[in-house]
């Protein structure tokens, strides 16, 4: 009796295999919802497909693969929307930093410029202090070298003076005429 059992359980198992291996229409419904459900959208459409392929007529199959196709275009505009946004705002804070970086570009080229010219006005002030003092010293050696000659010339006029009260002075020879 017990060889009978086994090909009876195994007839069994073959009709139950056969029973699961042609599913409904309702089975691929319930199938492609619960993968919807679990954020599964890709395996859910192909689970529709494959339940429109093998009941074309089904209104509730076409329904669902309906919805799950607008609601899968409403989710790629929504992210096209998002990417949208986020490149504009990317766009605005390029354009905010590149106005920014100009502007501090400009800030320090201006800052660069304003010191250059101090420093010009520092290199030129003692540049001009130095001709200045070069002119000074100039003017000074000149003034002193003249205050020297008119007082070497004196000297010698005064050496002159004194000389000549120094030297023996010629006697006029008087001649008597008597």
């Amino acid at each position: 009796m017990i060889p009978m059992r086994t090909p009876l359980l195994f007839a069994l198992l073959l009709i139950g295999a056969a029973s699961s291996a042609q599913a409904t229409a309702e089975d691929y419904f319930n199938q492609a919802a619960r993968q919807y459900v679990k954020e599964d959208r890709l395996t859910a459409l192909r689970t529709l497909d494959r339940g429109l392929q093998a009941f074309p007529q089904d209104e509730k199959l076409r329904k669902l693969a309906t919805e799950l196709l607008k609601n899968e275009q409403q989710q790629q505009q929504k992210q096209q929307q998002q990417q949208q946004k986020e490149d504009q705002q990317q766009q605005r804070q390029e354009q905010e930093q590149q106005g920014q970086d100009q502007e501090q570009k400009q800030g320090q080229e201006q800052e660069r410029q304003q010191q250059e010219g101090k420093q010009q006005e520092q290199d030129q002030q003692a540049n001009g202090s130095e001709r200045t003092k070069g002119n000074e010293d100039a003017m000074s050696k000149r003034d002193a070298e003249r205050v020297l000659d008119a007082l070497e010339r004196r000297e010698q006029d005064v050496q002159q003076q004194v000389r000549a009260k120094l030297r023996p002075t010629r006697r006029a020879r008087i001649e008597k005429d008597w």
